[in-house]
């Protein structure tokens, strides 16, 4: 017995801390703004587009001059012919070394280096619209998960609803049979069917915590904690208005689209890069400099051989410099440049390629939305009707049952209709507003509900 207390009491202490926390609740607009701060898909793609920039900056330093210094300091050991008395071989250790600096420019390559900042330019921007196309996927996964959250609260408040009136019946049900009005059986068939919508409370309550889970999954969150998804305050199928036409989606859309703009700059890129691979063909035009000094250990001051020549003296009076003008003219490199110039123009169909595939993916998806939504309305207008009729005649049985004109199972039967009716309502509701926001996004419009 002192087990059993103890468990109560740390029940309803449980029940008063969770009943203390408050919700936090989440519109659709917070979803997506954390999600996009947040997401790692998202922040790896920023990373790629930072890479590619990269690579684009790089490319203008291509015009400016390339400068080295070198410092050289050599140690050698051996045999060396000794000319200052008699011309004898001898062993002898000597070091020597070299400092400078060299610098070169190219004055005309063919243009591969316009060319290469120029594809080098189009990269970048293809990696900025796969960013925002990222960001975008997971803008219309965070509405798909938000509004399953919605229609799944909103069964569940169905359910709910037809237990509540279950157990009305239940007990209107003992009432009768204690005065004798109706038989034991029926009161047994309706107790079996509040247990029935009490297990269809617990499914669509299981469902409705698995949709909030999976959206705080996309939403990288710990764990659901207080989450809550704030209800809009007039979301209608009446306030959602489908766009006019078929046509005006899709001229907008391959407009905008980042799929298709990125496509786009990776044919222009292509382009580029056969430019710049046909420019190996042309003859290279640069300018070199080169100034350097010497030194030598044991060496001699040519104007003074009695004394020994300092280092120091020797970097200055062996100075040395050298202005070159040089062309480059390719003759034969085993057939190199030829396979890239192919490879170019391979690149760039299929360039072109995935530009028209992504046309029609895009085409096909906004046909395929656009008559979702045109069949989801209709569904919707059907249904609503159904709930109508069905809520009349789950009325009517209601009132018949009640003064014993028809049995439980006609009651449960109706009343089971009158449920289906309101849940079909509500998934053709939630699959139009899904389906008009993805062809509002096609055309550019912010996604708010």
């Amino acid at each position: 017995m002192s087990k059993f207390i103890f468990a109560v009491l740390l029940s309803g202490l449980s029940f008063t801390w969770a009943s203390a926390q408050e919700k936090e609740y989440w519109s659709l607009e917070k979803c997506i703004d954390y999600a996009l701060e947040n997401n790692i898909q998202v922040k790896r793609q920023e990373l790629q587009s930072e890479y590619v920039e990269k690579d684009y900056n790089q490319s203008f330093f291509l015009f400016t001059p390339a400068l080295n210094a070198g410092v050289e300091h050599s140690v050698s050991t051996g045999r060396v012919l000794n000319t200052d008395e008699f011309y004898r071989w001898e062993n002898k250790q000597q070091t020597f070394g070299s400092m400078g600096v060299r610098s070169e420019i190219t004055l005309f390559n063919g243009l591969q280096n316009f060319n290469t900042v120029k594809q080098r330019k189009y990269s970048y921007l293809s990696s900025q619209e796969d960013l925002e196309k990222t960001k975008n996927n997971i803008t219309l996964q965070i509405m798909n998960y938000y509004l399953q959250v919605l229609f799944d609260e909103e069964i569940l408040e169905v359910s709910k609803n037809q237990y509540d009136v279950t157990l009305l019946q239940v007990e209107k049900t003992r009432r009768l049979v204690d005065v004798g009005n109706v038989a034991m059986g029926q009161l047994f068939e309706m107790q079996a069917q509040a247990a029935t919508d009490k297990l269809n409370f617990t499914v669509n309550r299981n469902r409705l915590q698995l949709s909030v889970l999976d959206l705080v999954q996309l939403l990288d969150q710990d764990s659901v904690g207080n989450f809550a998804v704030l209800h809009p305050v007039d979301l209608s199928v009446e306030n959602t208005h489908l766009p006019a036409s078929f046509s005006e989606v899709i001229d907008i859309a391959m407009i905008n689209m980042p799929e298709i703009r990125g496509a786009e700059y990776r044919v222009k890129s292509s382009e580029k890069n056969l430019s710049v691979q046909k420019g190996e063909r042309v003859p290279e035009l640069y300018l070199s400099g080169v100034y350097y000094s010497r030194y030598q250990n044991g060496a001699y001051n040519p104007n003074d051989s009695t004394y020994t020549y300092p280092m120091i003296d020797q970097l200055k009076d062996k100075q040395y410099s050298q202005l070159t003008l040089g062309l480059s003219i390719p003759v034969f490199n085993r057939y190199q440049t030829q396979t890239a110039i192919s490879k170019a123009k391979i690149n760039l169909a299929d360039s072109q390629y995935q530009l028209e595939q992504q046309k029609q993916v895009l085409y096909k998806s906004i046909q395929q939305s656009y008559t979702d939504a045109l069949g989801a309305f209709e569904k919707y207008q059907s249904a609503l009707e159904a709930v109508k009729s069905n809520e009349e005649a789950f009325n009517y049985t209601r009132q018949k049952y009640e003064v014993g004109l028809v049995n439980a199972v006609d009651f449960s039967l109706a009343k089971n209709n009158y449920s289906k009716a309101r849940s079909d309502l509500a998934q053709a509701k939630y699959e139009y507003i899904f389906k008009v926001k993805i062809l509002d996004f096609y055309t550019g419009k912010e996604i708010r509900l």
